[in-house]
């Protein structure tokens, strides 16, 4: 998975199906909180995107593994509005930038993916696309998210879990799935694998 992802500029993710849009929230935030540098993150969503999920709670995503102190918010009433906030923020060198969008609408159109995409490479930031809808994209990477049981023991609430689906990849293979627990306190990902737990996200996976 962090071959997949590494360095590239553009990702796309979205839920698996109807009642995973959390799973793939949660996802894109750690992912995020995972990769984030001195630039910070920045979270651009239309308003359907915010009304479906709720509005952001610092404490959660403080907890969650999101520094406050680098994280900004922009709400948006129009789609157009939230693509412009992420185009002006992939000008930030070494950006993370979520761009949520709902699922009402039209999809987005490629044109639009191609100037988050243009944005980014400019700038060597990065834009996590978060969107249930799959048009065509310019996006190096395409995820479908699932929640995933929960690895903790039976009287435990174990860390967040998620079954991440590569359905597209530019730059080599895709159908892989993945079973990952997110650790908030290290920020990393942890894939599941027969039984074991191995390490996917580190500094490594971190680069810009």
């Amino acid at each position: 998975m962090a071959v997949a992802m590494a360095g590239q500029p553009l990702h796309e993710i979205g839920p698996a199906g109807a009642g995973f849009e959390a799973a793939a929230l949660g996802f894109t935030l750690a992912l995020a909180a995972s990769w984030a540098g001195p630039a910070g993150v920045f979270w651009a969503g239309e308003d359907a995107a915010f009304a479906e999920e709720g509005a952001p709670y610092p404490v959660g995503l403080a907890q969650y593994g999101l520094a406050l102190d680098r994280l900004i918010v922009a709400r948006a009433k129009k789609r157009e509005d939230a693509l412009w906030a992420a185009e002006q923020a992939l000008a930030a060198t070494g950006a993370i930038v979520i761009c949520a969008l709902g699922g009402q609408g039209k999809p987005l159109d490629l044109k639009a993916s191609r100037r988050l995409l243009l944005f980014a490479e400019r700038h060597r930031s990065r834009c996590l696309l978060l969107m249930p809808a799959s048009g065509p994209s310019a996006a190096w990477t395409r995820w479908r998210i699932a929640a995933a049981e929960s690895n903790a023991a039976a009287d435990e609430l174990g860390p967040p879990a998620f079954r991440a689906e590569l359905t597209r990849n530019r730059s080599g293979q895709a159908g892989s799935a993945f079973t990952l627990d997110w650790n908030a306190h290290e920020r990393s990902f942890v894939e599941r694998v027969q039984e074991k737990h191995v390490a996917v996200f580190h500094a490594q996976a971190r680069q810009a």
